[in-house]
């Protein structure tokens, strides 16, 4: 499985893993800030960027594909940072990868199961997006509103981006993007998992998350015992993007401590 990514900077390796829906760009705020004393890598997804493919079943499988992918690039020891799936592929990857993992960062994340009520609404969205080949108007102003807090400005070009973005998806995006969705939304209950984390863990998450609130973070928490928890202020699910500056700022403290 090829994974397309960017690499840039030196010094101590950062993994970053975006959200479903986005692709590496996303995490762009953090690896212009970090660049000059951290080599960044962020990846694209299944379906996802320039990542083009999707024969996986499950994130477990996923999590094997990018410790082979990380093994590739002959990394022996990083940090990794992963924000809603990428949060989601933590424990999994830790598992087999725990030798080289020095810190987890989990942001706007779950590792449970999806609560019924937002499955259901999420299936519905796929299984229109499949009838229909695209992303309609309606539809990604639908999405667009739970990934970002209420707050936001829906003329700022942040908004406006992913909007523009959810509705350019190609077909050939949306055939892998579509059973990727289905495969997240209908993951494993993996909590026991985090049981085994002995790394310090950082449980993040946005002040407005909409699918992820704050509960959620705190519950995750419970499992790990080298771990912290802490809130982006005016953020929502994206909160790297929404509040980038404090979002660089604790990520400046975790990675130096």
């Amino acid at each position: 499985m090829k994974f397309s990514y960017s690499d840039i900077g030196k010094g101590k390796t950062i993994i970053f893993v975006h959200s479903y829906l986005w692709d590496k760009e996303m995490w762009q705020p953090q690896l212009e800030f970090f660049k000059d004393n951290f080599r960044c890598i962020a990846i694209d997804l299944p379906g996802h960027g320039n990542s083009l493919f999707n024969n996986i079943s499950s994130l477990s499988e996923l999590a094997k594909e990018i410790k082979n992918f990380i093994d590739g690039l002959n990394i022996d020891n990083y940090i990794y940072v992963g924000l809603s799936v990428g949060g989601m592929l933590a424990p999994y990857i830790y598992n087999i990868d725990k030798d080289k993992i020095s810190k987890l960062v989990i942001m706007d994340s779950f590792s449970g199961d999806e609560p019924i009520e937002m499955k259901q609404l999420y299936f519905s969205m796929l299984d229109t997006i499949e009838r229909e080949g695209k992303i309609s108007e309606e539809l990604a102003n639908k999405i667009a509103s739970i990934f970002f807090s209420p707050q936001i400005d829906k003329n700022s070009q942040l908004y406006l981006n992913f909007l523009k973005k959810l509705k350019g998806f190609s077909k050939d995006n949306l055939k892998y993007i579509v059973p990727f969705g289905r495969i997240i939304f209908d993951r494993e209950n993996s909590l026991e998992f985090l049981k085994n984390i002995q790394v310090p863990t950082y449980f993040i998450t946005g002040e407005f998350d909409i699918p992820r609130p704050f509960h959620e973070a705190e519950l995750m928490s419970k499992y790990v015992a080298n771990s912290k928890l802490i809130k982006i202020s005016k953020a929502g699910h994206i909160s790297n993007l929404e509040n980038s500056y404090e979002t660089n700022k604790i990520l400046f403290n975790i990675f130096n401590s």
